[in-house]
């Protein structure tokens, strides 16, 4: 906690990152992220997931989200070739799948990293 005279100020640096909409990957909550899997998926149609959409669901999601990765035919575990994965994020609740989709996963889908 720092101190500006009287006035005690606390995680200034941590609210400011909140309120310009970008926050850290470390804030990510333990039961989200990473190769989750729930109830709702989003095909993004991609072979990889924009920081965008981590954010906004950072800021957006009250209940379990993350993002996952489907292995297509030729990928090879040795040479780590993403170009050939098809990238998904996944909610635990509709309401936000659907408001993820319409916020940023429409202007996301289809980057395709080749």
């Amino acid at each position: 906690m720092k101190k500006f005279g009287k006035v005690k100020v606390k995680n200034m640096v941590s609210k400011k990152r909140r309120l310009s909409g970008h926050m850290p990957l470390e804030e990510i909550p333990e039961d989200c992220g990473y190769d989750k899997k729930f109830e709702y998926d989003v095909n993004m149609h991609s072979n990889g997931i924009m920081g965008e959409c981590i954010e906004w669901c950072q800021l957006h999601c009250k209940k379990k989200w993350g993002w996952w990765f489907r292995l297509g035919a030729l990928y090879d575990p040795m040479l780590h070739n993403w170009e050939d994965q098809d990238a998904f994020m996944t909610f635990e609740c509709q309401k936000e799948a659907m408001a993820f989709w319409l916020a940023v996963g429409l202007v996301n889908t289809g980057n395709i990293e080749r």
